[in-house]
């Protein structure tokens, strides 16, 4: 895939009031190639750099005065990750501007350099070099902050930046979404049209519209898949893996943003519930916690994960058996055995059913001691 050129298409969105939707198809485009890993992404975002640097200087700007991006996507930055950027910034000096934004205010908002201002911090630096742009009243502050944003995430902070822009532009909650969107996933799937749903991502938002009304999705079901298309994002994708981490167990998150737990081993993790084990809900959670320990100590894969799982619930589970349709079928029968049956039997019936029901109890007695 050709790798657009981000500065030159940035540039056209900031000079002109009519560009909003080139921001939104860039937006997909940069989802594109960070999710497929690009190594020529950071080339052109540099290029981005240097064309802002030209339009508006680079400036050395005092820390104190830069605020967070409250709509930063990236809510995870563990002291690890800063300790190395500041080993690198220490060595090799700062070899890249950070891009603010000129609050109205006089302060700045950070767009891009995030693991970079906290490092310098760290290092004790009182500026850091940075390029300057005033934010356009045209565009999309949000729009724009998740172009810049969106390179290393981890999965949960990623379905929580992706999750607050759906709510958003649709105005749905995240338990409509989820209802909504596992619907219209299913009916997808049960009409074998997932691969005409994921060819969306790469055409025109017209061609989005026009291929979604092709599968017959419609109303509040396209505005949702527009969204997710809009952004780069298989919305079949986005059932499967992104919104179960918004309802991951608390220490599963916590552990994925604090020790970098994957996603995949997350939700495989998630598993061990209290449900899922048939136990208190205490006990699970220490016998969860004990296998994501074990998971993160010894590097375990995603199919070593499943199979360590699989013991434990093996553990809980051994004895629990399915229910007998036979057996229920035969209680039910006992049940509508009155007396007033009984008494219109012959003895001879009467004790035969004696009999048969006195060694199905000492059958009955071996099978529940074992």
């Amino acid at each position: 895939m050709a790798l657009p050129k981000i500065a030159n298409r940035f540039s056209g969105a900031i000079q002109k009031t009519d560009q909003e939707q080139k921001i939104a198809d860039l937006q997909a485009e940069v989802e594109q190639l960070r999710a497929t890993q690009s190594p020529d992404l950071e080339i052109e975002l540099q290029k981005l750099r240097f064309q802002l640097q030209n339009q508006s200087g680079e400036v050395e700007i005092d820390l104190d005065l830069i605020d967070p991006n409250p709509h930063q996507p990236r809510q995870t930055i563990t002291s690890e990750s800063v300790q190395a950027k500041a080993r690198l910034l220490k060595k090799h000096g700062q070899i890249s501007s950070v891009i603010l934004v000129l609050q109205s205010n006089g302060r700045y908002m950070l767009l891009d350099g995030q693991l970079r201002t906290e490092a310098a911090k760290v290092l004790g630096w009182a500026t850091i070099r940075a390029v300057v742009v005033p934010m356009p009243k045209d565009l999309n502050q949000s729009a724009l902050i998740t172009f810049l944003g969106f390179e290393d995430l981890n999965p949960l902070d990623k379905a929580e930046a992706v999750f607050k822009e759906v709510t958003k532009s649709t105005g749905l909650k995240i338990d409509e979404i989820f209802t909504l969107l596992g619907t219209v996933i299913k009916r997808i799937e049960r009409d074998e049209k997932s691969k005409e749903l994921a060819k969306l991502i790469n055409v025109s938002i017209e061609e989005q519209q026009h291929g979604l009304e092709q599968l017959e999705i419609t109303g509040t079901e396209q505005s949702l898949l527009l969204v997710l298309l809009e952004l780069g994002l298989n919305p079949s994708s986005v059932k499967a893996n992104l919104m179960p981490m918004l309802f991951l167990p608390q220490d599963l998150k916590d552990t994925i943003r604090q020790r970098g737990l994957k996603g995949a081993h997350a939700l495989a993790l998630a598993t061990l519930s209290a449900k899922g084990l048939d136990i208190e809900e205490e006990l699970a959670a220490s016998e969860r916690v004990a296998a994501t320990n074990k998971v993160l100590k010894e590097n375990l894969t995603v199919p070593e994960t499943r199979e360590l799982i699989k013991t434990i619930k093996d553990k809980y589970l051994k004895h629990k058996k399915s229910e007998s349709k036979e057996v229920k079928a035969v209680i039910q029968k006992i049940k509508e055995l009155s007396e007033d049956s009984l008494q219109g039997a012959s003895s001879e019936q009467l004790q035969q059913l004696r009999v048969l029901l006195e060694q199905k109890l000492v059958a009955l007695s071996k099978v529940l001691d074992a």
